[in-house]
């Protein structure tokens, strides 16, 4: 019998629980951290590491291979402007949109995708 030993960094179990370490693609190369939070996000899981970073859930080794994308359908009202606000704030606060580990970013991208899905099946005027 062939017992399977999750390497370290590896993610056994979806979503990764509070204090897990885990490994996750970040431009090209893998990198590791601590889960501090899972955030749900307009469209997917966002892991919030203890050092501050955010990760798309796609990006962490063991993700499901198609992780679950929320329908734009259920996003509310509210948390779509909560969303905006946020982004606002930030852009007002000078944060930098290009690091692709932080906040700014996260929040960018499930915007931007959240936007996308809503109009994909709109028919443009021709």
């Amino acid at each position: 019998m062939n017992i399977l030993i999750p390497e370290e960094g590896l993610c056994p179990t979806w979503p990764p629980a509070v204090g897990q370490f885990i490994t996750f693609e970040s431009l090209g190369e893998l990198k590791t951290g601590y889960v501090r939070m899972i955030l749900s996000g307009l469209v997917w899981q966002d892991v919030v590491l203890q050092d501050g970073r955010v990760i798309p859930e796609h990006k962490v080794v063991g993700c499901p291979e198609t992780p679950m994308w929320r329908n734009p359908d259920d996003v509310s009202q509210e948390e779509r402007e909560a969303a905006e606000q946020r982004l606002v704030a930030m852009s007002q606060a000078g944060l930098d949109p290009h690091d692709r580990e932080q906040a700014f970013w996260a929040e960018l991208n499930q915007y931007l995708a959240y936007t996308y899905l809503r109009f994909k099946d709109t028919q443009l005027p021709k």
